[in-house]
């Protein structure tokens, strides 16, 4: 059987889709949603964005030259959260060898980290898993470290209002302050805050200048 004209041949076409009741659109339409997910073209790949680094300063140490050591303020590059933990275990880090080749030293060994930090009204809590990086005896590396972290905290951290510091360690009863050693003042009560004015004796500034000092009384 054979059909006259391909107009009849269209509508024979027609008629037999209208009758097994297939919907006919009038214009095209998208089908890509309407895809089985193992038939959707593949997801464009695109390059994770590089983590975020931000400047920020921390206090080492160096060498004065006359067996005294002083706090030395050095930059370092670091991937920021937004929190003072971050920045407080820079401090407990060996310097980099471009800062030992400047002369910048650490009393730190490897064995401290920060647990994390809570700042109320001034006072920041900083809770440390163990001072197992911190010098061992009570010795002059062992208060410059306690200043490294506390002069730290109060002088350098941009943004934040800190004026004096506790150590935290974990014990029977949880996290309880520690006694600070400082190098300066009456040496605090158990667990009480420190400053960094409780370091003086390892600030720069506080170093005696001969062509500053005053004429003795014979002069």
């Amino acid at each position: 059987m054979t059909f006259g004209s391909p107009r009849v041949a269209t509508l024979l076409v027609l008629a037999v889709l209208a009758g097994c009741s297939i919907p006919i659109d009038e214009s095209a339409r998208d089908l890509a949603t309407e895809l089985p997910d193992a038939l959707l073209p593949a997801a464009s790949t695109t390059t994770e964005t590089p983590a975020m680094t931000e400047t920020v300063q921390i206090y080492l140490a160096r060498s004065a030259g006359d067996d005294r050591l002083l706090l030395e303020a050095v930059d370092r590059e670091i991937v920021g959260d937004g929190s003072i933990t971050v920045i407080l275990d820079q401090v407990l880090a060996a310097p980099s060898p471009a800062e030992q080749d400047a002369g910048v030293i650490s009393p730190f060994a490897e064995g401290s980290s920060v647990i994390g930090t809570a700042l109320t009204d001034g006072l920041l809590q900083i809770h440390l898993d163990s001072l197992d990086g911190f010098p061992q005896d009570d010795s002059t590396g062992n208060r410059l470290a306690f200043a490294m972290v506390i002069c730290t905290a109060t002088e350098l951290v941009v943004g934040a209002e800190i004026d004096r510091v506790v150590i935290l360690l974990d014990g029977d009863d949880g996290p309880a302050a520690i006694n600070v050693p400082v190098s300066d003042g009456d040496p605090p009560e158990d667990g009480s805050p420190v400053e960094c004015t409780n370091y003086d004796s390892f600030q720069s500034e506080n170093l005696t200048d001969p062509d500053n000092s005053e004429p003795s009384e014979d002069s």
